[in-house]
């Protein structure tokens, strides 16, 4: 890489991780900094499309670390450096390749980071806020990207979202999403009230809903180029606006 190219890099990076001072005497350890972080997205990258592959051609439940380090020629170490167990590569994945089709559908400005993660997690959006009048918000965006997301690998992902437990996909997607249906459903309110309880019911219902719809469509083994959203015609904005019905409806009871 010339120094050129460097630059311009480093530009970009500076600006994903937010470093408020660049200066040129900073150079050498900024360009040793950004490509240890490429080297090492490079590595994530290389280990998870050997899992993926891995759970296309045996099934889940008989890939083991050391079946994915024999694929991948790293060694344990390396994984283990990278990913605390198989869950949290499955979430990376997953975290990954949601960025990636979020990125290619809304402005920055609309990307929704997360507040708790670290590490590059944090610099992976997984959510969508798009105002759409005073207390509307419009999803669209993000449950196309949720549906290309999951049919860019829909073998892998059909195996992947049939088991169940604590540490499954599943259970983090509930966990993921339950929080940013609830800051929708605050947006929602605006300055209106309707107790914690009510909310946190209408974020964990709504979001057992998309994820339970989306888990039955992709387990039923798609054809090729049919889409997870296919019979949602005009009802592709459907949670956040019941949502907001069931809100309005409350509301109206209040004042009567």
């Amino acid at each position: 890489m010339r120094l050129s190219e460097k630059r311009i890099a480093l530009t970009q990076f500076h600006k994903t991780v937010g470093n408020p001072i660049l200066r040129t005497t900073d150079i050498t350890f900024w360009v040793k900094l950004l490509e240890r972080c490429m080297g090492s997205i490079d590595t994530k990258l290389l280990i998870a499309q050997s899992f993926i592959e891995l759970v296309e051609q045996e099934g889940l439940q008989k890939v083991s670390v050391s079946n994915i380090v024999e694929r991948s020629q790293r060694n344990r170490k390396t994984f283990y450096y990278h990913f605390s167990d198989r869950s949290k590569l499955i979430q990376w994945i997953f975290r990954y390749g949601m960025a990636e089709e979020l990125k290619k559908r809304v402005r920055e400005d609309e990307l929704v980071y997360p507040r708790n993660d670290a590490g590059d997690l944090a610099r992976l959006p997984y959510y969508t806020f798009t105002k759409e009048g005073v207390r509307s918000i419009n999803a669209d965006a993000f449950f196309e990207a949720l549906d290309a997301c999951f049919r860019s690998k829909k073998k892998y992902y059909a195996d992947v979202l049939s088991e169940t437990g604590i540490d499954s996909l599943s259970e983090y997607l509930f966990q993921l999403y339950v929080p940013a249906l609830r800051n929708d459903i605050e947006f929602i309110l605006s300055n209106r009230f309707l107790n914690e309880a009510n909310q946190q019911f209408l974020a964990e219902f709504y979001t057992g809903a998309f994820i339970t719809y989306y888990k039955r469509r992709i387990c039923e083994k798609l054809a090729d180029g049919e889409r997870v959203l296919a019979d949602m015609g005009p009802f592709s904005n459907i949670i956040h606006s019941s949502i907001a019905s069931e809100i309005n409806a409350q509301q109206r009871e209040r004042m009567l």
